[in-house]
Parts: structure tokens; C-alpha cells; sequence
């Protein structure tokens, strides 16, 4: 499996388009949530975790986010 720890990662490093922000001395990154005035909190159990979520998801192939697949699914999915 790849290494995407990285010291600090910025908005410009981040793709997706639901990614609201993250704290970077913590563990969870804030995203755009599945209604209206929603957001979502994923909190992870070290920031190892987070770390690798940012580079497999954020900076990488958000499309196969969970947060972005229900987020996209819920409020913008015509059907």
C-alpha cells in the first residue's frame, strides 16, 4: 500500500469537492454533509489514520470516498 503521511496537507492539495476543512494538530476532517446546512465530522483514532484518509481520499480518488459517495448520492444524484 502507498505512504500518504505527509507533514501538513493544504487546501491545495485536497480535490474534492465536498472537503470543507481539517484540523491540522487533530484528528478529523470537516466535510460538506448529505442535506442542506449539514456538515460531516469523521473522527479518526490517530492521525496516521487521518493522514493516509486524506491521501487515499481527499488529495486522491474522492469519488470513492464514503462520505462523498453518500454526500453525492443524497444531494445531487438525479434520479
Amino acid at each position: 500500500m502507498k505512504n500518504f503521511k505527509k507533514i501538513k496537507w493544504t487546501d491545495a492539495d485536497v480535490r474534492c469537492p465536498f472537503y470543507i476543512s481539517d484540523d491540522e494538530t487533530g484528528r478529523s476532517i470537516c466535510c460538506e454533509g448529505y442535506d442542506r446546512g449539514v456538515d460531516t465530522v469523521s473522527r479518526f483514532r490517530s492521525l496516521a489514520l487521518k493522514d493516509r484518509h486524506m491521501g487515499r481520499y481527499c488529495t486522491g480518488r474522492f469519488e470513492r470516498c464514503p462520505v462523498y459517495g453518500c454526500t453525492y448520492d443524497c444531494k445531487y444524484r438525479d434520479t
